[in-house]
Order: C-alpha cells, then sequence, then structure tokens
C-alpha cells in the first residue's frame, strides 16, 4: 500500500540522448540530482521519468519512484500519453519539472495537453518562442539595451564565404543556435564536447563550416572574448509566474571543460550590479517565469558585460544557490503549488561549486599551459563547498557514479604518466646512442 501523499508530488524529467546506450556510462543528470536532493531533502516526494534506469541519478534515496517512460525523441505523442496515465497511479494535480533543454522544449510544445494533468514548472510556449535560439535571445538583448558580441548567423555558403574575406578579428567560433543539438548522440563527434569550434582563418571557418553544416545548418559565427573563464557570470534565479517577483544569487566560473567553450566545472559566487541589472531586464522584457541561468561575460576591451546566453531551466550548477542559502527548487515548488513564502534575494558570497573530477581534469589542462599549479587549484576550492555529485546524505549516487569514473579516471592518469616516461626514456636513449664510443664493441 502506498504512503498517502501530503504535498504535490514533483514529477523530475528528464530524456535520453543516446537510444543506443546499454549502461550507466557517461549518463548522470547533475540537474535532474540536484532537484531531488533539493525537495526531498524539504520533504517533498519526487518521483523521476526517464526512458531506461541507466542515469546513477535515479538511485537517490530522496527519489521516491521511478518510472520508465517512453523517449521524447522517439514519440512524443507517446510519452504525452504516458505522462497522462500517471493520474492513475498519483491521483490528485502534481508538479512537472524538466531537468534538460530538450524536456523544457518538449513541455512548452504540449504545455496544453500536458496542464490537464500536471502544474508545470516551465516557461510557458509564448515566451520559448522569444528565447528558444540564440538568434532570439540576441536580438531581444539588443532591443533591451544589453551588449552583445559580434555574432552572424549566416544561413547559406554564400554568407559564410563574404564574411570569411571580411572577418579581422580572428580566431572566431562556430556555435549551434540551440546548444542542446550538439549534446545528441549523432552530433556529439561536431565538437567533441565542446560547445564550439574554433576557426584562426577564412579558410578554416568554410572548412569547418561546411563540416558542421553537414550536421546543423543552425549556425552563429562570434568573436571571442578576451578573458579567462573566471570573467563569465550567471545569474541563477526563479521568476514567479504569479507576481514576477526574482529570488537569485550570482556565480562566476573558475574553469570549466573544456577551457573557454565546455561545461563548468567549478564556480563560485558573488556579487555583481550590473550582472543582476542586465539579467532583470531580459526576464522582464521576455516574459519570463521559471529558473534560468542568465550568462555574461566581461570584454575588458570594451569594459562591457555581453551577453552569452539564456539558459531556460535549471543549470548543471543549481546546487551553487541552495549552498549560498537561495533554495531555488523549493522556492520554486512553494510558488507553484500555492505556499506562501518571502523572497529571498541576499546570498553569502564565497561559496564554491565543484564537480570534481570534472575541475582536476579542468586544473589539468591550465596546468599544462602554465596557466594554474595544483596548489592554486587546491586554493581556488577551500571554504564553503557545494559538490555536484558527492553528498554523504545520499550515497548510493555518488557510489554508482564514482565506481565506473574512478577506474577511467586512473587509466587516464596511468597512460598519462607512461607516455610522459617512454618519451623522457627515449630522449634518454637518444643521447646514449649519439654518444662516441657507446657501442658493443667493448
Amino acid at each position: 500500500m502506498q504512503k498517502p501523499l501530503n504535498k504535490p508530488v514533483a514529477f523530475v524529467m528528464t530524456h535520453e540522448s543516446d537510444a543506443s546506450r546499454t549502461s550507466s556510462r557517461g549518463a548522470m543528470s547533475i540537474i535532474a540530482l540536484t532537484l531531488t536532493r533539493s525537495l526531498g531533502r524539504a520533504g517533498i516526494d519526487v518521483v523521476r521519468i526517464h526512458p531506461n534506469l541507466f542515469d546513477p541519478s535515479l538511485d537517490s534515496k530522496y527519489c521516491r519512484a521511478v518510472e520508465v517512460c517512453p523517449n521524447l525523441y522517439s514519440s512524443e505523442s507517446a510519452l504525452t500519453d504516458y505522462l497522462a496515465g500517471l493520474k492513475t497511479k498519483y491521483p490528485g494535480k502534481h508538479l512537472l519539472i524538466p531537468a534538460s533543454d530538450d524536456c523544457c522544449l518538449y513541455m512548452a510544445r504540449n504545455e496544453e495537453a500536458l496542464g490537464e494533468h500536471f502544474l508545470l514548472l516551465n516557461p510557458n510556449a509564448e515566451t520559448l518562442q522569444k528565447l528558444k535560439t540564440k538568434r532570439l535571445q540576441y536580438e531581444l538583448a539588443e532591443a533591451s539595451g544589453v551588449p552583445i558580441p559580434e555574432t552572424y548567423f549566416p544561413e547559406e555558403e554564400a554568407q559564410v564565404h563574404a564574411l570569411a574575406d571580411g572577418l579581422r578579428n580572428y580566431p572566431y567560433v562556430i556555435k549551434p543556435t540551440e546548444a542542446h543539438k550538439w549534446r545528441l548522440a549523432e552530433n556529439r563527434a561536431i565538437a567533441n564536447g565542446k560547445k564550439a569550434v574554433t576557426v584562426h582563418s577564412g579558410d578554416e571557418l568554410l572548412s569547418e563550416y561546411r563540416r558542421i553544416s553537414a550536421h546543423d545548418k543552425d549556425l552563429m559565427i562570434q568573436e571571442i572574448i578576451e578573458g579567462d573563464d573566471t570573467q563569465l557570470y550567471t545569474f541563477i534565479s526563479y521568476r514567479s509566474e504569479k507576481t514576477s517577483t526574482l529570488d537569485f544569487c550570482i556565480r562566476s566560473k573558475l574553469r570549466q571543460k573544456p577551457a573557454k567553450f565546455g561545461y563548468c566545472t567549478a564556480s563560485v559566487t558573488c556579487h555583481n550590479d550590473i550582472v543582476e541589472a542586465q539579467s532583470k531586464r531580459l526576464l522582464e522584457v521576455s516574459g519570463f517565469s521559471g529558473i534560468s541561468g542568465v550568462e555574461f561575460k566581461f570584454d575588458a576591451k570594451t569594459g562591457l558585460y555581453k551577453l552569452i546566453e539564456i539558459n531556460t531551466r535549471p543549470m548543471n550548477t543549481l546546487g551553487i544557490a541552495m549552498g549560498c542559502g537561495v533554495d531555488l527548487p523549493v522556492i520554486a515548488y512553494n510558488d507553484v503549488v500555492g505556499i506562501q513564502q518571502q523572497p529571498s534575494t541576499d546570498w553569502r558570497d564565497g561559496t564554491v561549486w565543484v564537480w570534481w573530477e570534472q575541475d582536476y581534469l579542468a586544473a589539468k589542462e591550465l596546468r599544462s599551459r602554465g596557466l594554474l599549479s595544483y596548489r592554486e587549484w587546491f586554493q581556488s576550492l577551500r571554504g564553503e563547498r557545494v559538490h555536484a555529485i558527492l553528498a554523504s546524505d545520499d550515497l548510493r549516487p555518488v557510489w554508482r557514479y564514482y565506481s565506473g569514473v574512478i577506474p577511467r579516471l586512473l587509466l587516464n592518469v596511468i597512460r598519462s604518466n607512461l607516455g610522459a616516461w617512454r618519451r623522457s626514456a627515449g630522449l634518454g636513449m637518444g643521447r646514449v646512442r649519439r654518444t662516441p664510443g657507446s657501442s658493443s664493441a667493448s
């Protein structure tokens, strides 16, 4: 017999980007794990909706149940019918929360059907029409007086030819206008895990455009704003559809992997009045409601904070908000289901969010370039910390995830050191062979 439901259940939905996956290797939704832990610790029942059982985050003790659903990339209608059918198993109206771009867009496309059975913690379809691509986001920013990088949106190769001859500030990057497309299994080879492809000349721009556009034609070409990753700032917030009130905090990146155009591996909370003002302006003008992350980079040449992107769903680093005193998942849940609360707009600076093994690899990359020592890496992580995956009160997903990650990480270290030893030994042998009188004649 199921226990009675005292509050609306929070259904956290994720998808499978690789339909051929047959194991949990590489499959971990940090966003879903963060949402599950935040809500579960607040005494809210959480049910995970996922196409298989491979994601280690499904093992969280704060996950009351797992519902294995159709994959939205196989059939959206089948997924919608499946979700509607859950009302017989979980009577009442409950909350549906997306934990990926794909699920966010799916919910907006099907909000009328889903809204019959769930409260939706998601921006509505009208808002997402304004923000679903970077082109639309940049048009909104320009109209709102928010600075953007030098950016072009070619629609055909002839336009790229013209750009290749005219651009004067190489290197540039090629990015997708919808970032989630490059995370799909069939497109991962485009950038090998990076969010962008760097080009250093007109010829390289044309070559890479031809290669990439064979997979994804919705592309943008953008300047690289000088400065390291610590100049990236993100306004993480929840905006209420009912009252338009904001609960928020700000963080700056410490590192990402790969450097420049990768995924955040460590960040730290801070205050920044310009980032706050520009983010509030964009969210208000767009009419956005829900959890989001608005990212800027400081351009030292112009003194401007330029918009990088608006993430219209919870981010990997959402846990930093919980750690610094702004528990956005619970705040959002309470607002949608009608529980009264006070706005939360102040937070502790210096709270660090870290994804340990990925941050080690990011630090290793920077160290190889002479940009960071291991001592500086350790020092950057001192103080109050929030871990992407580690949690002393929820060890099952930790064990399942790291039991696969640690052997691969150790193998990577061994191979790296073995390669260095072989190169060193080879140089030493070369010196011996070139030394006069070193033959076996003795």
